[in-house]
């Protein structure tokens, strides 16, 4: 939910901890990321310094965040000592450092089962930018919350046209069929 309505980054989603997310006062703030460094996956900075950000979290992802608390602590209730309380958002059922190669494969598997075809986690922020472009949300926005320094990359990699091309008045709004000319 995260991934879809904050366009974090697969390793920024991966490092977040309970300790970046107030859902009381509805926001999130990305500090961390994980990343893997040759086989090892490890909690390291964020790719920029403008990819770290504080951002408002929408209501769905208020929501799905309290209800998701209670499964690590469930998990860690299980585990007893073997658990390894890092404080993540989305630990492995150890409580480690996810990999994001199995976020990856998760999305993958749960895409194609939904008849969506194959997405990999990236392709979430290309949503969230295109959603708001079309919602009218400026382009310096857009690019506030994907943690972009300028919006030439917002522009130029993510946002992406939502509804047709079409010049104005030759096309009905509601079917795209071109329209009798008189």
């Amino acid at each position: 939910m995260d991934g879809l309505t904050c366009g974090l980054r697969p390793g920024e989603l991966l490092g977040l901890g309970w300790d970046n997310v107030d859902v009381d006062q509805g926001l999130l703030r990305v500090s961390r990321a994980v990343n893997r460094v040759g086989a090892q996956v490890q909690l390291g900075p964020t790719k920029t310094a403008s990819s770290r950000r504080q951002l408002r979290l929408p209501a769905a992802a208020e929501n799905a965040l309290r209800d998701h608390r209670a499964r690590p602590l469930a998990q860690q209730r299980l585990m007893g000592e073997h658990w390894q309380d890092l404080g993540l958002v989305f630990p492995t059922g150890r409580g480690s450092l996810l990999d994001p190669a199995n976020l990856r494969r998760s999305l993958r598997t749960v895409t194609e089962q939904a008849g969506l075809g194959r997405w990999h986690p990236h392709e979430l922020r290309h949503s969230v930018a295109s959603l708001l472009s079309a919602a009218g949300v400026p382009l310096e926005e857009v690019a506030d919350v994907l943690g972009h320094a300028s919006t030439r990359v917002t522009y130029a990699t993510y946002r992406h046209r939502t509804t047709p091309r079409r010049p104005p008045g030759r096309w009905t709004s509601c079917c795209y069929r071109p329209e009798p000319d008189i």
